[in-house]
Parts: C-alpha cells; sequence; structure tokens
C-alpha cells in the first residue's frame, strides 16, 4: 500500500491544500517551525484510522469551513482507493471509492488495513524525537527491557502493563509484607482465629467434632461421587446392549459393502433418461409431418414454373435490379471524381506556386522520393549546422590563443627588460661570498675566547664549592658555607652568560669586507632576480601549453576541412540527383520534402482519380448495350437520350412479369420455412441423441434394457449405503462420544456375556455404596446436632460470623490478586510468543542496521538466556548492557530496534513508514549513516519523512521533495 496523493479540505491550518508523494523514492516533506508538519503527518493518520469526535474538534480550521480531507492509496488487489472523511457527515465516517465506481464503508478499509489500529500502526510504521527523549528518562535496569520490548511491539507499552500489573500485586501481597492489603487482611483472620480458638480451647470436643465432621462430609461427597460413576457405568452397558443389534447390523452392511465393488451410474440416471424420452416423441412426431407438407409444396411450386418464362424474367429482373444500381452509382461516382479531380487539381498548382522552385506538375512523377531522403537531407542540414558553430567556436579560440601569446611575450620581455645579466649577478654572488667568508674567520676568534672565560668560571664555580664545603665541615660555620655558596653561584651565572653570547655572537661591522647597506643591495638584487627568472620559466611554461593547444586546434580545423569537404561532394550529389534544389539553401531541404511529398501524392491522387473515372465510364457504356440488346430482343423502342424513361419502361415489365411469379414467391417461402423448421427439429433431436448416448457412456451400457438393469445395480448399492449412514447416524445418537471411546464401538461388536458380566457386577457395588452413604449421613447428623449445641454461645457466634465475613473479604483481595497474578502471566506468555515467532527475525535485522548505524563499532545483537534483557556486542568482543552505552548509541540501538519491527511487520502487511523529526539530534555523521539507510528502506518501502531541515533534500540521491 502506498499513499499517492492528499486533498486537505480542512485541517488544523491547512484549507484547501493538496500534494501528491512519490511511491516509488523518498517523500521529504520540509518546512520551518510551525510550518505545518506535525499537523500534515495528524492529517494522514486521521484519513487512515479517523479520530474521536472530541480530538476531531481540536483540529477545526481557525477561518471555519469542513473539517476533512480526501487520501488516495496505490494498492495492490484493488489499485487506486480514494478514502474520503468528513467531521459532520456520518460521524467522521470514511468513504472509500473504487476506480471500478464501488464504493465502501469504515469496515471495509478495515479490512484494508488488515485490522491494525491507530497505536499499532503509530508504533510499528511511525515515529518521532520524543520517542528518543522518553529513553532519557528510564533508569539503567529499565533501559534493556524496554528495548526488548520495541522489538516486539514498537514501543514500550508490554513494560508499562507488566510495571504496571507488578505494582498492582506489591500493592495486594507480598510474603514478607505487612502493608500490602491481603497482609493486612490475613493478620486481621489470624487474630480472630486466635480469639475463636481461645473461646473453644476449654471445648477440646468440638474440635473433634468438627474434624469428625468435615471427615463425614468428605465420606459422603466421596461415596456420592463413586455412586454417580456407578449409576453412569449402569446406564452405558443397557444402552449398549440396547445398541448392540443396530451394532452387528451395521458390520454386516459394511462387510457387504466391502465385498461389492463402486457401481458407475449417472446422477439421476434414470429421470433424466424417463424425461429425454418424453422430449423425443414429440419431436419425432412432428418431423413426419413437416416432411410430409415439404413434399406437398414442392409439387405445387413446379405446377406454377411450368407455366412461366423463367429466364427472360430472370435477365429482366437482373438488367433492373443489379445492372440499373450499378449504372446510377457508376453515373454518381463518375460526376462526384470529376468535381473532386477539379477542385484537387487546382490545389496542386496553388503548392507548387508556394513552394517556389522550378518544378512543374508533370516533373513530379520523374523525380522519386524514397523514405531515406528525408533522413538524408537532414542530416545534411544538421551537419552544416553543426560545421558552422564549429568553425565559430575554432576562430573563438584562435583568437583566444593569439591573445594569450600577445600576453606572455609582453610579460616576458618586459621581465627580461628588468633582469640583471649575468656578468652582474656573478658579481655580486662573489662579493657576498668573500664578505661572508672574511666575517667567519674573525668570529671563529671571538667564539674561542668566549669559551675560555666560560671554562674558567666554571672551575671557579667548582672550586669554590669544594672549598665552602670543606670548610663548613672543619669549622661548621654555616654564614662562610652560605657566602661561598652565592660566590659560586655568581660563576655559574657568568658561565651561562658567556654561553648564550657565543650562541648569538653577531658579526660586528667592522668584520665585513663592504658596508651592510651594500651588502644588504647586493642580496635584495640577487632575490629580486631570482622571483624575475621563476616567473619568466612560469611564462615559458604557459606559451609550451599554448603552443601545444595552438597545434591540436589546427588538428582540429583540418579535420572541420575534411568534413566540409565531404558535406559539400554530399550536397553536389543531391543537386545533380534533385537540380532544383539548387536554387534553395540546404537548411530549407527537409522542410520542402515534407512539401513534396505531399504535392506528389495529389499528382497520383489526380492519376488515379482519372483511371478511375474511365472505369465508371466504361461501366456505363456497357449496361447501356445489354440494355440496348434487351430492348432490340423484345422489339422494343429504346431511347438514346434519355436512360430514366428505358429503365421505367423495363420497370413495368418486371412488375407484369413477377404478378405470375407471386404465387411461386409465396410457395417457396413456405418452402424455406418448412425446411427451418425440419432442420431446427432435427438439430434438436441430435442433441436428444447425444445426451442419451453421455447417459448410456456414462453407465457403461449399450443399451436400453442394460441401462435399467445397472440403474437397479446402483439403487440397491445407495439403498445399504444410506442404511450404513442411518445407523451410524442411530449409533451416535444413542451412544455419547465417551461410550463410543470407552468401549471401542467402531473397532468390533462387545459380547454380550461379557457386558452382563460387567452390569452385574456394576449393580452389587452401587447397592453397597448406597448403604454406606445412609449409615454415613445420619452419623454426620448426630455429630452436627452436637456441634449446634456446643456453638450456642453469643460471643463465640459473634467472634465466628466476623470471622467469617473477614475470611469473604480476605477471599475477595485474594481473587483480585489472582486477576492480576492471571494478567501478568498471560502478558508474560504473549511476550514469550511474540519472542518465539517474530524476535529473532527483529535481531537479526537490527543487527544489520545497529553495524551501519556505528559504522561497525557494535557487531551483534543477543537476548540473555537468564534475565532475558538486551546485550549489545562491540568489535573486540566486549559486550554491554544498553545502560553502559552513549546516549547516542542508546538512540541508534533504538532507532535500528524500530525500523528492524517496522521491515518485518511490512512483509506481511506492508504500508508507509511516517517519520516526523526523529533525527534531528544526531550529529553530522550519524545523520548521514541514517539518510542512507532511510534511502535504502526507500527503495522497498514507501518512506514519507517529517523534518524542518530544509537542506536535508542534498543528503538523498533523488528525494521527491515538498516544501511547505
Amino acid at each position: 500500500m502506498k499513499i499517492k496523493e492528499f486533498k486537505i479540505y480542512g485541517f488544523g491550518k491547512w484549507k484547501d491544500f493538496s500534494a501528491s508523494l512519490s511511491g516509488d523514492q523518498l517523500s521529504l516533506v520540509t518546512g520551518k517551525n510551525e510550518a505545518g508538519k506535525s499537523t500534515l503527518y495528524h492529517f494522514i493518520l486521521f484519513m487512515l484510522f479517523g479520530l474521536p469526535p472530541k480530538q476531531r474538534e481540536f483540529y477545526l480550521p481557525k477561518n471555519g469551513g469542513p473539517l476533512g480531507g480526501q487520501l488516495c492509496l496505490e494498492t495492490h488487489d484493488y489499485g487506486r482507493v480514494i478514502i474520503e472523511r468528513i467531521h459532520d457527515r456520518d460521524n467522521g465516517r470514511a468513504l472509500c471509492r473504487l476506480e471500478s465506481g464501488h464504493e465502501f464503508g469504515e469496515e471495509w478499509l478495515q479490512q484494508l488495513l488488515d485490522g491494525m489500529e491507530r497505536k499499532g500502526y503509530e508504533t510499528t510504521y511511525g515515529f518521532n524525537a520524543d520517542d528518543l527523549l522518553r529513553l532519557q528518562h528510564l533508569s539503567g535496569n529499565e533501559l534493556g527491557e524496554v528495548l526488548l520490548n520495541i522489538g516486539l511491539t514498537g514501543s514500550d507499552q508490554i513494560y508499562q502493563a507488566e510495571k504496571w500489573l507488578q505494582k498492582q500485586l506489591d500493592s495486594k501481597f507480598k510474603p514478607k509484607g505487612k502493608k500490602p492489603e491481603i497482609n493486612a487482611q490475613m493478620e486481621i483472620v489470624e487474630q480472630l482465629e486466635q480469639k475463636k480458638k481461645k473461646l473453644e480451647s476449654e471445648e477440646g470436643e468440638y474440635f473433634r467434632l468438627q474434624e469428625d465432621k468435615q471427615t463425614k462430609v468428605e465420606q459422603i461427597e466421596e461415596l456420592e461421587k463413586a455412586w454417580t460413576a456407578k449409576t453412569n457405568e449402569i446406564y452405558a452397558i443397557e444402552q449398549l446392549l440396547k445398541t448392540r443389534p443396530l451394532l452387528v447390523e451395521y458390520y454386516q452392511m459394511i462387510g457387504k459393502e466391502k465385498e461389492q465393488q463402486m457401481v458407475k451410474f449417472p446422477e439421476a440416471g434414470v429421470e433424466r433418461y424417463y424425461q429425454l424420452k418424453e422430449k423425443m416423441l414429440p419431436l419425432q412426431s412432428e418431423e413426419q409431418l413437416l416432411q410430409s407438407n415439404l413434399k406437398e409444396l414442392y409439387q405445387a411450386a413446379d405446377e406454377l414454373k411450368e407455366v412461366k418464362n423463367q429466364e427472360v424474367l430472370n435477365e429482366g429482373k437482373w438488367l433492373h435490379d443489379v445492372q440499373r444500381n450499378e449504372y446510377e452509382k457508376a453515373s454518381f461516382e463518375y460526376d462526384r471524381l470529376q468535381q473532386q479531380f477539379e477542385k484537387i487539381k487546382e490545389q496542386l498548382k496553388q503548392e507548387l506556386t508556394y513552394i517556389d522552385a522550378p518544378l512543374e506538375e508533370h516533373e513530379l512523377e520523374e523525380y522519386p522520393l524514397p523514405f531515406y531522403i528525408e533522413e538524408t537531407w537532414r542530416d545534411l542540414k544538421n551537419e552544416k549546422e553543426e560545421l558552422d558553430r564549429e568553425q565559430t567556436f575554432y576562430k573563438e579560440q584562435e583568437t583566444d590563443i593569439e591573445r594569450e601569446f600577445n600576453k606572455i611575450e609582453k610579460r616576458k620581455h618586459t621581465i627580461e627588460e628588468k633582469r640583471i645579466s649575468e656578468n652582474q649577478r656573478r658579481e655580486l654572488e662573489e662579493k657576498l661570498q668573500n664578505t661572508y667568508e672574511s666575517a667567519v674567520t674573525a668570529d671563529e676568534g671571538n667564539t674561542s675566547r668566549l669559551k675560555k672565560r666560560r671554562l674558567y668560571a666554571i672551575s671557579a664555580a667548582i672550586g669554590t664549592f669544594v672549598v665552602g664545603s670543606l670548610f663548613q665541615t672543619i669549622t661548621s660555620s654555616l654564614e662562610v658555607f652560605i657566602v661561598m655558596l652565592i660566590i659560586g653561584l655568581f660563576f655559574v651565572f657568568y658561565s651561562y652568560n658567556i654561553h648564550k653570547k657565543i650562541e648569538s655572537y653577531p658579526l660586528a661591522a667592522d668584520q665585513l669586507a663592504i658596508p651592510s647597506h651594500e651588502m644588504e643591495e647586493a642580496r635584495w638584487q640577487l632575490q629580486q632576480d631570482d622571483k624575475q627568472m621563476t616567473e619568466w620559466n612560469h611564462l615559458h611554461e604557459q606559451w609550451k601549453q599554448l603552443n601545444q593547444e595552438e597545434i591540436r586546434l589546427q588538428e582540429k580545423k583540418r579535420l572541420l576541412f575534411q568534413r566540409q569537404t565531404r558535406l559539400e561532394a554530399a550536397m553536389r550529389e543531391q543537386k545533380n540527383l534533385y537540380p532544383f534544389l539548387t536554387s534553395l539553401k540546404v537548411q530549407h531541404w527537409e522542410k520542402l520534402y515534407h512539401l513534396l511529398v505531399h504535392a506528389k501524392d495529389k499528382k497520383l491522387e489526380l492519376l488515379r482519380m482519372e483511371k478511375e473515372s474511365q472505369s465508371f465510364k466504361k461501366t456505363m457504356k456497357q449496361i447501356e448495350d445489354d440494355l440496348r440488346t434487351f430492348f432490340s430482343d423484345r422489339k422494343w423502342e429504346f431511347n438514346e437520350d434519355n436512360m430514366k424513361a428505358n429503365w421505367q419502361h423495363l420497370q413495368d415489365w418486371v412488375y407484369e412479369q413477377e404478378r405470375v411469379d407471386v404465387r411461386i414467391n409465396e410457395l417457396e417461402k413456405k418452402i424455406r420455412t418448412v425446411q427451418h423448421q425440419l432442420k431446427e427439429n432435427t438439430t434438436r433431436l441430435y442433441a436428444y441423441y447425444d445426451e442419451k448416448e453421455s447417459l448410456f457412456k456414462e453407465a457403461e451400457v449399450n443399451s436400453e434394457e442394460a441401462f435399467y438393469d445397472r440403474a437397479k445395480q446402483k439403487e440397491v448399492q445407495q439403498e445399504r449405503q444410506a442404511k450404513i449412514l442411518d445407523l451410524e447416524g442411530q449409533l451416535k445418537g444413542m451412544l455419547s462420544e465417551k461410550e463410543q471411546r470407552d468401549f471401542q464401538v467402531w473397532e468390533a461388536v462387545p459380547e454380550e456375556s461379557e457386558l452382563l458380566s460387567r452390569l452385574n457386577t456394576v449393580k452389587l457395588r452401587k447397592e453397597g455404596l448406597e448403604e454406606e452413604r445412609k449409615q454415613t449421613q445420619q452419623s454426620l447428623a448426630d455429630t452436627k446436632s452436637e456441634i449446634s449445641r456446643l456453638e450456642n454461645s453469643d460471643e463465640r457466634s459473634s467472634i465466628t460470623h466476623r470471622l467469617q465475613a473477614e475470611k469473604e473479604k480476605l477471599q475477595r483481595k485474594a481473587r483480585e490478586w489472582t486477576i492480576y497474578q492471571l494478567a501478568l502471566k498471560s502478558l508474560e506468555k504473549t511476550k514469550q510468543t511474540y519472542k518465539d515467532k517474530y524476535l529473532p527475525q527483529v535481531i537479526n535485522k537490527a543487527i544489520n542496521y545497529i553495524i551501519k548505524l556505528t559504522e561497525g563499532k557494535y557487531v551483534d545483537i543477543y537476548i540473555h538466556a537468564e534475565d532475558e534483557k538486551v546485550r549489545i556486542t562491540d568489535r573486540e568482543g566486549i559486550i554491554y548492557l544498553p545502560e553502559e552505552l552513549s546516549r547516542g548509541t542508546r538512540d541508534q540501538l533504538y532507532v535500528a530496534f524500530r525500523f528492524a519491527l517496522g521491515e518485518t511487520m511490512a512483509d506481511k502487511s506492508s504500508m508507509p513508514f511516517l517519520i516526523d523529526d526523529a533525527f534531528v539530534h544526531f550529529d553530522s555523521t550519524r545523520l548521514r549513516i541514517m539518510t542512507e539507510i532511510i534511502e535504502e528502506l526507500a527503495s522497498r518501502h514507501q518512506v514519507v519523512l517529517f523534518t524542518w531541515k530544509g537542506e536535508l533534500d542534498v543528503w538523498f540521491q533523488s528525494p521527491d521533495v515538498l516544501h511547505l
């Protein structure tokens, strides 16, 4: 099922709005917030499933007008189906129209949707961002169970129901609790029991009597059950003894039926044969009567034909009836063709004038126009136009290349003028080299002196530290040690500064061979020359590329010239074949072809009409000659100038002759009628003969006598079968199914002696049970009397009454607890059934989705056998609970389950997927993967995605986008 289009009369903010959706690709409905996407989402659900009156009022149009619309579906079984709902029509019920014009109501729509309700549809085929947000409010222990339930139904309804039922059970009863209702009530009952036992502690006899009473009651119940069982057994045996003669007869009939083979005979064959004979007798009598009448009519017709010259009359009638019509028709057609001939000839003359080519009317026949000429002229025109375009393009390219050459040459010349000569460059490089060499020599001397100073400073620092340490050890004077330490640190700092000077010692101005500004000027001139040289080389590379492009362009122009040469040769060939083309440009040849074909068709039409006119004229001449000969044979006067008078004279003569022939015609008409009746009668008889042969063939006989014998055999067999069925029905009516099963009556006939022996034994046992029951009942009455005497105490009676009331209250609460317990067990059983049937399919599909969504980070999903909770495994084999995953991964796991369930259900009932901004919180990477999954799903099922992201369409290959 796919949604093709919809039309909204009024629904929320929408009014008089319609649009189409693609069923073969993803449908993307985009719009900013408050654009009406969710309203459109709810409109589609309203059209499919309806809404209660109160909820419909929420979507009443603000500006007035009807609430409702139309939804067009494409279905496999019914083609296009249009669903229409209007708020104030039939209480918002659906009206469904098919392409055939048939109309159906809400019940038919429910059948079309496979009985699916709105809630089930939303949980299976549609979801939104709110579904993901609800996951964040669940605890760790709840999340795995919710995901499992989503895999079953698409929502957390099962989890919520189980949670509510468990809460009700805990509020009713806990094995070790005190606050639940049943626990509190049990305490009350127990307290009353203790009070009652305390009152009865002095009457030990009372308990013994109660136990005795209960024992006797149970004995009486057991005796009554045993007595009832024996009574039923006696009845069954007696009933079987009554039916035994029927069983014997039944098995005898079965034996005879097995001995005889099945007789083949048509259904109701005898009655059908009698009916067939009754139909054939009047037809046979009528056949004899018709043959007698036909003979008399032939004799009367022969007598009339002897007094008449039929040959001359036939010739006259032929001339009047046939030739006259031919003559008038030929005369009419001849006049009509003459008028059309002149009209078409004038049109041809005008068309040749419009063509304005050196071509005469008679030349149209000389030049053939085969079917391929049009394509040839069209190809020449196209080739000419293409060559003109390419020639223009190549000229533009040639101009561009020449302009680029000039720019490059001009720039190269400018660079060459700015560059220094090779001698100047060599002098600058030698001057800089000599300057650096002298500066380095002086710098090495300075560096050597600084390194010696640094070595002296370090040695002094070490000596100071050593002397200070020894002096402090000998004299234990801390002040002297601190002074020596400060001196040592000074020498360390001094050596560090000397090291920095060595690393960053600059070249002194007095150490350079030339002044520093001349050195910088030389260095700058060399750098500028290097830059210009680099630019010149780059320009030279561009010049070489342009040169290659110019070579390629010249090659293209050479090929273009060859094509032009071939084109001109082909055009000359056509002009030689059709000289009138010389005066026209090749661009007009194709149009000229159609004009010539049309003119040539008119010329051919003129020739055909001229030939046809001559044929009609010849026909008229031949008929005139035949009529003149007939008149000459009769010695009648023939009027050459008035053919109408000649035809009238012939008509009068034929009429006179036909008056003699009227009686003959009437007789021949009667003969034909009788022949037709005789033929129909024979046809009907043949049909009955065929039916008779069919009956005989089905009965496998060849004569009527054998047919009746076979009918008797079939009747005997049917009576026996009916008797068997009747006996079987009587036995089933007289014996219950249990009796039939216990005594195995359909396997063999029970022996009468065994039944009688068993009957006597059961009767004796029944009598013993009756006597034992009477004695036990008398003893029970005595015990009850004694108990009644002991229970006359008012306090004990009050406690007993209250105890009974509290027990009944406890029973009511226990029944309520049992109902909730049964509901929970039923829900768990239903859940297990769904697990066994659908969950493996859903998990397999969910695994594929989670692999794609996480880009292979998680590779498996399974249900743990002990706690039946969802587990997910990563590529390294580590197993996680859902609550151990990040929020994004939990969302991906939820989406995987929802898509897997929807696709699994779609295999059984394919319906559109509706997704309302379900992925607005996804980052770009997850959104890209999600779009790929949705697009893959859309290739198999219709998907309608509602989103506020207007740029989302670029993420898909070719979506059908509806901008709101």
